[in-house]
């Protein structure tokens, strides 16, 4: 089991003060930037122009991640991917990890709990075989992305729990 799959990882006060920081950032934000955000995929296109008539360059992100509005922008992506995708949000409850990526952002996961008997079987030879289908991403970690070189777009984090389910398919079906 990884650390983040443990369940002090999903209810601590480190956690769950950041989601509340970042759900009344978001508040403000979307009172600002003038009307409904209706949580869904096709509605990042919006907080991609937001953020980046904002923002200039990767660094600005990575260098204030406890900026209100970086925190909104994670929180919400974050949230799409909660409410279609059922992740879970994780964050370790006594602080940064040496050399952890993103150390001021909580990650989203897929939770194992809700995995069937033979998707949970699957994953534990797919994890002694090296491999690691389930899903961490550092949604803050993808606003910044939005500053690489290419074409980068916030809806790409999606694509992990996307890849999930269909490999949970290809193990059901």
């Amino acid at each position: 089991m990884r650390s983040i799959d443990d369940p002090a990882w999903h209810h601590n006060p480190r956690l769950n003060a950041w989601l509340e920081a970042a759900r009344t950032a978001f508040d403000s934000l979307a009172a600002e930037s003038g009307g409904e955000w209706d949580y869904s995929p096709a509605s990042l296109d919006r907080l991609e122009r937001l953020l980046l008539s904002r923002y200039g360059t990767w660094e600005d992100i990575y260098h204030h991640q406890d900026d209100p509005v970086l925190m909104a922008a994670a929180w919400y992506l974050g949230e799409i991917a909660v409410r279609h995708h059922g992740a879970l949000w994780a964050w370790s409850p006594d602080g940064p990890h040496p050399g952890e990526d993103w150390p001021g952002s909580p990650r989203l996961t897929y939770p194992r709990d809700a995995l069937t008997a033979s998707e949970t079987d699957a994953l534990a030879a797919d994890e002694e075989a090296g491999e690691d289908p389930l899903p961490t991403v550092v949604p803050l970690s993808h606003v910044g992305s939005l500053y690489a070189e290419g074409e980068h777009h916030l809806s790409t984090m999606l694509e992990h729990f996307t890849a999930f389910e269909q490999w949970r398919d290809g193990v059901s079906g």
